[in-house]
């Protein structure tokens, strides 16, 4: 079956005086990812997505991107394909523009070498961040009207390769190594509809990458207790270490006579490292409890050796519940885990001082298709940013679906089914 799986390979800015601001109607994403890197991606999977977390103590036999730990109980070789499906609508005092657009959320692969141990191989290719936003501005200088568009795209992407291991049988750990790049595209451009005016183009293109490591730790606390509403606790730790992006910044100055490229700076970006911290409860086989924080002071980002002055500290904290297939009903609806959660963010940028917020709800479900096989299935509503004090209020609405697909590669079918 696995032939099959190699053809299934994606701001508020300021305004002062009487501009007037609006987003362009046919194309753009969230203007707050005009920030640093933009918006960061905290999709690890479509099963913790549909939680709400991040799944940095949650275990079991699926792929989570984000703690390298807890692939350590895949029960068989696992292939999981994410997709994305968003509507955006972005108000302010103003105005309003809805979006659309779908994405790959990711590509990631897990294979068991030796179930008792948890030795399991984890490869994949992840989204890092994103940045999608176009903005227009109308404005006049001497008697001549202009409008003038901001506009951006690209991001970071990952691809991981880690390991994990499981200790005394209650200590699952991981690493993994990581090699980020990625390209920001920066455009302005100025239309003055005015044949005694030079329209012009400024473009400024950013180019980077980098390798840097992640370390996960998943303890099975509820080993260490006599109760039995904790015998199945965990407690999960993922450590991400800062790098520093090799980067490149050309500018390409572009009007109806002439085109000129420059390299304005050579240099690196800083990331800071990050923290997660979650907990997790398996009440009876019939329901999973788990929650989760990450943690990141973007006070020490540095672009290109300068400091971001409205940048600082950021946290994402979620909380989900999964209900597990029945034991006694095996109808349709009986074999199926239902999955609802949610989850409040605070951005690691400011706006005129004010921090930017975002909070959501969600809901998923996952359908066993055969014993290895499975479809995935997700959805969100959040907001962030208000309309008032000058700010952008985004109302997005996500449909996501991951493909499953599983086969038995190293592992004797009798050691897997034990």
């Amino acid at each position: 079956m696995m032939r099959y799986l190699i053809a299934i390979l994606f701001f508020s800015i300021t305004i002062s005086g009487n501009s007037v601001y609006s987003q362009n109607e046919t194309s753009g994403g969230s203007a707050y990812s005009i920030f640093g890197i933009g918006d960061l991606s905290y999709y690890s999977s479509t099963r913790t997505y549909a939680m709400g977390i991040l799944g940095t103590s949650l275990t079991g036999n699926y792929i989570n991107s984000f703690n390298p730990a807890s692939i350590s109980k895949l029960r068989s070789t696992l292939i999981s394909t994410n997709f994305n499906y968003g509507f955006l609508k972005s108000s302010n005092d103003i105005s309003e523009n809805k979006v659309s657009n779908g994405n790959v959320l990711g590509i990631n692969i897990g294979i068991p070498f030796d179930q008792g141990r948890g030795w399991v191989l984890g490869l994949g290719f992840n989204p890092a961040s994103l940045i999608n936003y176009k903005i227009r501005i109308q404005n006049s200088i001497g008697g001549a009207n202009y409008n003038q568009t901001y506009s951006g795209s690209g991001g970071l992407s990952r691809i991981n390769f880690g390991m994990s291991y499981n200790l005394l049988r209650k200590i699952n750990i991981g690493l993994e190594y990581n090699y980020s790049f990625g390209e920001i595209k920066n455009l302005n451009y100025i239309d003055f509809n005015n044949s005694s005016y030079t329209n012009s183009l400024i473009k400024k293109e950013t180019d980077f990458q980098k390798s840097y490591i992640k370390a996960g730790l998943i303890l099975e606390a509820g080993k260490l207790f006599n109760s039995i509403a904790l015998r199945n606790l965990n407690i999960g730790f993922v450590y991400q270490s800062g790098f520093n992006l090799n980067s490149t910044l050309d500018g390409i100055y572009i009007s109806s006579t002439s085109v000129d490229t420059v390299r304005l700076k050579e240099g690196e970006i800083e990331i800071p490292d990050s923290y997660s911290f979650g907990i997790t409860n398996n009440f009876g086989g019939k329901y999973i409890v788990s929650a989760d924080i990450i943690l990141q002071d973007w006070s020490k980002f540095r672009d290109f050796g300068k400091t971001i002055d409205n940048f600082g500290s950021s946290y994402r904290a979620g909380l989900g519940i999964e209900i597990l297939p029945s034991r006694t009903n095996n109808s349709f609806w009986g074999r199926n885990t239902y999955r609802i959660g949610g989850f409040y963010d605070k951005a690691y940028y400011t706006v005129s001082g004010m921090d930017i917020l975002t909070y959501g709800i969600r809901a998923g479900l996952n359908i066993p298709i055969s014993k290895y096989n499975s479809l995935d299935f997700g959805i969100n509503y959040s907001v962030k940013g208000k309309t008032s004090d000058g700010l952008i209020k985004d109302e997005f609405l996500n449909l996501t679906a991951g493909v499953n697909f599983g086969e038995l590669w190293f592992l004797r079918p009798r050691e897997e089914d034990k």
